[in-house]
């Protein structure tokens, strides 16, 4: 069994995770791996209803608050984002920001507060898109370039956190069985995209969890800036 890693901190039973996304398929699939691995779990949603603390992943001051409230943390697993169509003639630069503020600058955010509250052991997890090995073929332009941002981010964090003994790493899921996937395609789109996919399916949220958490855990311990494709083949 694959275990968390948990940073050697004098009184720490659960590993302290802070998780996002929770209401969203691989964020839920997520949770449930975590538990059972038996962390202690801190969520940030902008879902109301949802356990944990309410943020607005806009406002940067209120988010950061938010995060260094919480203290220590051994792991981050961030898998929150917008998925939205458009072309360059219909998305605005408002709409360009207020996507940009929550795929992109959110997850730069958490990680700047959050890495403080970090010792020598802990790891960080991204979830991002197979959108930043080539182009969305289902979100807009504002989609793609905040996936490569992310993937950006991942590589060059590795160099500076690599240095205190935090790991961090990116998770690219391609086409997921999930409301998001399928709520930009008619029926016939989304049989012909897995039609592509040479496993011949669209991937389990599960699925991605699991990879999540190989790369929180003592398998991935060498394991750093990294941008993980789980795509199926496609």
């Amino acid at each position: 069994m694959i275990q968390l890693t948990i940073p050697a901190r004098p009184g720490t039973a659960k590993a302290r995770v802070l998780l996002t996304g929770v209401g969203g398929s691989i964020g839920e699939a997520s949770r449930s791996r975590l538990l059972g691995a038996g962390a202690e779990i801190l969520a940030l949603t902008h879902l109301p209803g949802q356990d944990g603390t309410q943020v607005d992943f806009c406002d940067d001051a209120a988010l950061a608050a938010s995060v260094e409230a919480m203290g220590p943390l051994d792991c981050v697993v961030l898998t929150h984002g917008l998925l939205e169509q458009g072309a360059l003639a219909t998305v605005t630069p408002g709409t360009w920001r207020r996507l940009m503020d929550v795929n992109l600058n959110s997850i730069y955010t958490i990680i700047h507060a959050a890495s403080v509250q970090m010792v020598a052991g802990g790891s960080i997890v991204v979830v991002s898109s197979t959108a930043a090995l080539d182009r969305s073929p289902g979100g807009g332009p504002h989609y793609t370039v905040s996936k490569w941002g992310l993937n950006g981010l991942v590589r060059h964090l590795s160099i500076e956190l690599g240095q205190r003994g935090i790991r961090i790493n990116g998770v690219m899921p391609c086409l997921v069985d999930n409301p998001m996937g399928r709520a930009f395609m008619t029926g016939e789109e989304y049989q012909s995209w897995v039609g592509q996919v040479p496993l011949g399916r669209a991937a389990e949220p599960d699925e991605i969890a699991k990879v999540v958490m190989f790369l929180l855990g003592d398998a991935a311990s060498y394991v750093t800036g990294a941008n993980v494709p789980v795509t199926g083949g496609r």
